[in-house]
């Protein structure tokens, strides 16, 4: 029998192998180490389905975990069975934690405003700018930080576009730069510039972290000017797959605290995340329904329709519709 940490080392080396994202690979080896000793404790003959049902329903019973992280614990074991030890699992009958429908709300106009004037830069996280593409743009938390240079496409007569890559799904999408953001953006571009040159004179072996295998197949791509980060850190870190150092970007989490603490400045808090910011951006929009189902990234048009409600903004109430009340009437 293998141990707890060569198991999750397997799920590691076949994550890594079909390029899931980082987030993906913590969260499906912590899920699998946790499996592992959950299945210590149960008695012995049980099948391969018996123990995830009975991990899964433990997770819903005496956990209360939502559904999504319940589906979430599952998609690991899914994986664990079927691309780490070959047993792919059959059917589960696992007690499932309810799945609410959720109705998509956003904040109104004024509130976003609000937002935005309390929003304070920090010394290396210039937070108003990205809480501007957050809004402006449609994007997910760890979209902007993400950017690199060659991803701003400057074009003649118009403000240019953004070019989100890898996004959810690995998919790629363009989206138009907001006129308000223009300056800012290039001003950061030119802040980003002498990162970049600080690390060209002073740690000439420091590189960016590049998708799939680009920095085999081209070495010199890391220290380039095109592929750096337009969002930087302020300092270099190990890179996880190769362990070299590398200068990475910002975090999202600076970015979340940057929001959090602007909500709680002009009493939004609890209502106003990063990721409300795009159902802002959805709600608000004056496109199409099938062009912001581009612009945002989405599979599915009913996706991107659950941002609106037409039928409840067109409705009409009966109780506007009766006749007015005297103004003086007997208590």
């Amino acid at each position: 029998m293998k141990s707890r940490s060569e198991v999750v080392e397997l799920v590691r080396q076949r994550i890594r192998l079909r390029h899931f994202a980082y987030s993906t690979e913590q969260s499906y080896c912590g899920w699998v180490g946790r499996y592992y000793d959950f299945s210590l404790g149960l008695k012995a003959g049980l099948t391969q389905e018996e123990k995830a049902e009975a991990f899964l329903t433990d997770l819903a019973v005496r956990w209360n975990l939502a559904a999504k992280t319940q589906n979430q614990a599952l998609a690991a074991l899914l994986f664990l069975y079927a691309h780490v030890l070959g047993r792919p699992l059959g059917e589960i009958d696992a007690l499932r934690a309810k799945q609410y429908q959720h109705e998509r709300t956003a904040p109104s106009r004024e509130q976003v405003q609000l937002l935005r004037q309390a929003v304070v830069d920090h010394p290396n996280t210039p937070a108003k700018l990205l809480v501007d593409l957050l809004y402006g743009c449609g994007l997910r938390v760890s979209e902007p930080v993400g950017l690199r240079i060659n991803d701003v496409l400057w074009t003649e007569g118009s403000t240019g576009q953004l070019v989100i890559r890898g996004a959810k799904g690995g998919k790629d999408r363009r989206v138009p730069i907001p006129r308000t953001c223009v300056e800012p953006l290039r001003h950061q571009i030119s802040r980003a510039k002498l990162c970049w040159e600080d690390d060209r004179k002073n740690s000439p072996e420091v590189g960016v972290t590049l998708p799939n295998q680009l920095a085999k197949k081209y070495p010199y791509l890391p220290f380039t000017w095109q592929w750096f980060w337009i969002f930087p850190a302020a300092g270099h870190c190990d890179d996880p797959y190769s362990d070299k150092r590398v200068h990475y970007h910002l975090l999202h989490d600076s970015l979340q605290r940057a929001v959090h603490e602007a909500a709680k400045k002009v009493g939004l808090a609890g209502l106003i995340t990063p990721h409300v910011l795009r159902h802002a951006y959805a709600t608000h929009s004056r496109e199409s329904i099938e062009a912001l189902r581009q612009l945002m990234g989405h599979n599915s048009i009913e996706t991107t329709a659950g941002y609106r409600h037409p039928v409840i903004d067109a409705a009409s109430n009966p109780l506007d519709d009766l006749p007015a009340q005297p103004a003086n009437i007997a208590a």
